[in-house]
């Protein structure tokens, strides 16, 4: 993890730097979703494409700097106190939910941005998919937010 993720946070909670950071972050991210959404709507396809993949690399960055070493520090070494308390069911709700967003949003962009899956492997119903997706990625952001509150609004400690 870099040094200056674990500083005090910014948002006055008793969150570090790197989680007030990735907040922020996944708040933006949202947007440019929903306005990625619009674009498609208007059928500027290619600046759809951009902005969505966009915030599926980024966030991949945040779950490798931010999230993942958060998750392995915070509830990893907690295995019998997981089933028990509410504040850790949240944050396993919350990765599971955003595995499976991230994951298919890998899959999406591979999909529509390149060749490398044969055709078996690659779906036709592009607006079903990505209304999925973007269901998936609204609910894991807000899991996200409530998995912050609990854990740094409303501490439990």
């Amino acid at each position: 993890m870099l040094p200056f993720l674990s500083m005090k946070g910014f948002l006055g909670t008793e969150a570090s730097f790197g989680a007030d950071l990735n907040l922020v972050i996944q708040l933006v991210m949202g947007i440019v979703l929903l306005a990625g959404a619009v674009l498609a709507k208007r059928k500027c396809y290619r600046a759809h494409g951009i902005c969505q993949t966009s915030v599926v690399g980024l966030n991949l960055l945040m779950i490798a700097l931010v999230m993942w070493p958060s998750f392995r520090q915070q509830i990893a070494p907690a295995p019998s106190k997981i089933l028990r308390k509410w504040y850790y069911e949240a944050a396993i709700i919350h990765a599971a939910l955003g595995i499976t967003a991230e994951v298919l949003g890998l899959y999406i962009v591979i999909v529509a941005g390149t060749k490398i899956l044969p055709p078996r492997m690659r779906f036709n119903n592009w607006k079903r998919w990505m209304r999925v997706e973007l269901t998936l990625w609204q609910i894991v952001l807000l899991s996200g937010f409530a998995t912050y509150c609990a854990w740094y609004v409303a501490p439990f400690r």
